[in-house]
C-alpha cells in the first residue's frame, strides 16, 4: 500500500494539504456578468465575423477558436503497441507476489 493512500489508492483525508482550489462560484458569476455587460450582441457578431475572415486568410488561432465553439475538440486517440506492433505484456510485481 502506498503511504498516505487507502486500499483503493485514494488520498486519506487529512494526509495532504491541497492547493488553493477552484475559485468561488460567486467570483465567476461576477466576472461573467461584467464580461456580459461589456460585450453587446453587435460586438460579439463583429468579433465572430472577424474570426471567420481571419480563419479564411489562414489564421490557425482563429480556426481553432471557431471550431472549438462550433464543433468542439476532436477526440484524442492513441494506440500503444510493443516492438513491431506486437501486444505489450505487462507484469506487475508487488509486495505480496510469490
Amino acid at each position: 500500500m502506498v503511504p498516505g493512500r487507502d486500499e483503493n489508492g485514494r488520498f486519506i483525508k487529512g494526509q495532504y494539504k491541497g492547493g488553493p482550489g477552484r475559485p468561488k462560484k460567486e467570483r465567476e458569476i461576477t466576472y461573467y456578468r461584467i464580461m456580459e455587460l461589456s460585450v453587446s450582441e453587435n460586438d460579439w457578431a463583429e468579433i465572430c465575423k472577424r474570426a471567420v475572415a481571419d480563419a479564411k486568410r489562414g489564421d490557425a488561432a482563429a480556426r481553432t477558436w471557431l471550431s472549438g465553439y462550433l464543433i468542439g475538440s476532436p477526440i484524442q486517440r492513441m494506440e500503444h503497441s510493443g516492438k513491431d506492433g506486437d501486444v505489450i505484456r505487462v507484469t506487475l510485481v508487488g509486495e505480496n507476489s510469490d
